[in-house]
Order: C-alpha cells, then sequence, then structure tokens
C-alpha cells in the first residue's frame, strides 16, 4: 500500500510539473518579448553615466534626423540672401558716392581748384569716414562661429555618451579636431560664395588659442576660405566673443553673424561659465584632475571621475540638494529677454543655427552648474521643466 501511495504521489508531482512548464511556455505561434539588454544596461547605469544618456536622443536627432539637415540648409539659405541684399546695396551705396565725388569734383574746378578727387570719398559722417578709411566704404564681412556651425561634434558627443569622464581631459578633444572634416549641411557652399563676392570672413570661436593651429589646418583642408591668424579668432579667456565682435565691427561692415548659441551673436548674453580645457600636460595625473581656465582667466580644477567613483555612482564630495534655491540663480530668462528684444533680427542679421545636445542653455540652470555631482544636475535638469497637470474629473 505504502509503494502504491509513493507511485501515485510521484506521478502527481511529475503531473503538477508538467503542467506547470505548459503553462509558463508560450505556443509555438505566439509573440515573445524578449528582456532588452539596454534596458537591463540601464539598471546598472550611475548618475554620471545617466547625465550623459540623457542626451542620446539629442545627439541621435542631430545625426540621423532630415529635419536637422533642412534647418542646417535653412540657416545658410539665409545667409546668401543677407549677402545679396548687402551686395546690392553696397552697388546703391557706391554709386551714390561716384556722383558725390563727381559733383565735388566740378565744385572745386569751378572754383578753380587744380587737384581732384580719386576713389570713393564718402561725404561727412558716412561710413568710409567712421571707419577711418579714406576713398572706400569698409569692407562687407561675415562672422560665424565653428562648433556646430560648421561642424557638427556629434560623433564626439557619442563618444562621451560611453565615455562620460572623458569630458574632463583634453586628449578627446584634441584628437577630434585633428581628424574631423565633415561640414554642416550648407556651410561649404555659402563660404565660398561669400569668399567670391569679395566677402571678408571671420571665424569667431570658443575654441582654447591651443587648438589655433588645428583650426587652422581643418579649415584649409574642408577648403574653406580665409583660414590664416586673422581671420581665425580664438576664444580670449574672458567666457564671451563680445570683444572680437566690437573690433570687427569698428573696421567692417557686418552683413550677418551664424551661431548656434546666443553668445553667438553681440547682443550681451555674457557666457558667465565657459571654460576652456588645457593639454595633457597640466594634468596631474595622481589626482586625475584637468586644470582649465575660468572666463576670469584663473585656474581651477576640473576633477575627472576615477574608476571607483564612476562603479559606485557617488560624488567626491556630498553637497546638500536644494532645488528650489538653485534654480534661483538661473540665467535662462535674461538670455530669454535679451534674445526677444533683438527678435526682429533673428533670420536676418543673427542666424542661428539648431543645437540640442549642450550649450550654455544647460550650464545656465544653476550657479557652478558644471561642478556639480551628477545626480543633482538630473536633478536640477527635471526641477525646470514646466509641466501639464491633469486634474481629476469630478
Amino acid at each position: 500500500m505504502n509503494r502504491i501511495r509513493r507511485l501515485l504521489l510521484t506521478s502527481g508531482t511529475l503531473l503538477m510539473l508538467t503542467a506547470g512548464i505548459c503553462f509558463v511556455t508560450a505556443p509555438a505561434d505566439a509573440a515573445v518579448t524578449p528582456v532588452a539588454p539596454l534596458q537591463e544596461e540601464m539598471q546598472f547605469l550611475t548618475p554620471l553615466q545617466q547625465t550623459e544618456d540623457e542626451r542620446l536622443m539629442a545627439v541621435l536627432w542631430v545625426q540621423r534626423s532630415a529635419e536637422y539637415r533642412g534647418l542646417s540648409y535653412q540657416a545658410y539659405n539665409l545667409a546668401t540672401m543677407e549677402v545679396d541684399k548687402a551686395l546690392a546695396q553696397r552697388k546703391e551705396e557706391e554709386k551714390t558716392l561716384r556722383k558725390a565725388t563727381a559733383n565735388r569734383n566740378r565744385e572745386r574746378q569751378r572754383n578753380g581748384a587744380t587737384s581732384r578727387d580719386d576713389g570713393l570719398i564718402p561725404p561727412e559722417n558716412e561710413t568710409g569716414k567712421q571707419s577711418g578709411q579714406k576713398g572706400s566704404l569698409r569692407p562687407l564681412a561675415v562672422v560665424l562661429d565653428i562648433d556646430e556651425t560648421i561642424v557638427s561634434n556629434a560623433p564626439l558627443g557619442v563618444y562621451y555618451l560611453e565615455h562620460p569622464e572623458a569630458r574632463a581631459n583634453y586628449n578627446a578633444w584634441e584628437q577630434w579636431i585633428v581628424q574631423h572634416n565633415d561640414l554642416l549641411p550648407g556651410a561649404g557652399d555659402f563660404l565660398k560664395y561669400a569668399d567670391k563676392h569679395g566677402i571678408q570672413i571671420f571665424y569667431v570661436t570658443g575654441r582654447g588659442p591651443q587648438d589655433k593651429e588645428a583650426t587652422s589646418r581643418f579649415l584649409q583642408k574642408a577648403g574653406l576660405p580665409f583660414p590664416d591668424a586673422t581671420h581665425l579668432l580664438m576664444n580670449d579667456r574672458s567666457g564671451s566673443k563680445m570683444n572680437h565682435f566690437a573690433r570687427l565691427a569698428r573696421r567692417y561692415d557686418i552683413i550677418c553673424y551664424l551661431g548656434d548659441n546666443a553668445g553667438d551673436f553681440p547682443i550681451g548674453a555674457v557666457r558667465e561659465d565657459n571654460p576652456v580645457i588645457y593639454k595633457e600636460e597640466n594634468t596631474d595625473k595622481n589626482s586625475g584632475s584637468a586644470i582649465t581656465i575660468q572666463n576670469n582667466g584663473t585656474k581651477h580644477l576640473a576633477v575627472a571621475k576615477t574608476e571607483t567613483e564612476i562603479q559606485n555612482g557617488k560624488p567626491k564630495t556630498e553637497m546638500p540638494l536644494d532645488i528650489e534655491s538653485m534654480l534661483k540663480h538661473d540665467k535662462n530668462a535674461k538670455r530669454n529677454r535679451i534674445v526677444d528684444e533683438h527678435k526682429q533680427s533673428f533670420g536676418t542679421k543673427f542666424i542661428l543655427l539648431p543645437n540640442p545636445m549642450y550649450g550654455d542653455w544647460e550650464s545656465n540652470l544653476a550657479k557652478k552648474y558644471r561642478k556639480l555631482p551628477a545626480e543633482q544636475r538630473i536633478a536640477l535638469r527635471k526641477a525646470a521643466l514646466k509641466r501639464f497637470e491633469i486634474r481629476e474629473k469630478r
């Protein structure tokens, strides 16, 4: 009897196991949803890696979307239209000056003068006199940024997504600017067109002075006009381009400015936090810290994340998380007001290209934003969003 009972129990157990297996096993024709490796990977991302991963859609849009290409073409088409308008206006100005010069010469002859004016001498208080260039109008010029204006750094952005700690040193950036060669859609055609029509071109970039030689080589390799030191103006450590803009405006008639940042236009959108990373030999390899130059010219340490810190996801220094107080230092509202004050100039004098990957719009969210631990930057980004609230139905 005991033997029979044992056989029955064993058979019942086998039946239950078989039933269980049948229950969890999907039919052959059923759709099976596997666990995505990326989902599993996301669970183990550190805060530092998460801050970079949030940029994924922006980088992908820049690299893959037809809309980004269209906006780039649109920007350079607008710039071409501005050049054409300026050339037509310049012809009218030259005709007016020739007529004024001829009238002045006839008047001198009637008064018995023997000498004669040559060239195009503008009347009192006209453009030529203001520039100090007697006998000519000021040359026409175009001023533009380089990064995300002439060339896209999206491939470097992908590298940073995979190696977020690399932002703290110069090595990745140095290798990238030596290798990159792809121009934004429309950029090359526009610059060659402007050069063909006698327009001076000035590249005013936020890159540091140590990048000047590599940047000049890039411009030459890309076949772009004016790759010389006179026309390539680097970051002067002020954190702003306003000094360069002021000097150029005194000597040239600027047709238009092109850039991807409000600070690329002479409207006073000052770049408060714009560090320049310097070469690897300035790095303390023991501490993993790279020396950078702040906008006031003083040095500070931009601490690179160590391997242990990346694995544990813990910042070296704990900082109190007071989002409300931190957002009080958000300077984007001021920058937005400045843009609003110059709204008539965008699309004509100021031509803006899209850049959702990085910029002062992010670093202006809080004071010393770039120095904040990764988890605080994530919290700040989310707290700064405007939300739609659903009302409960009664």
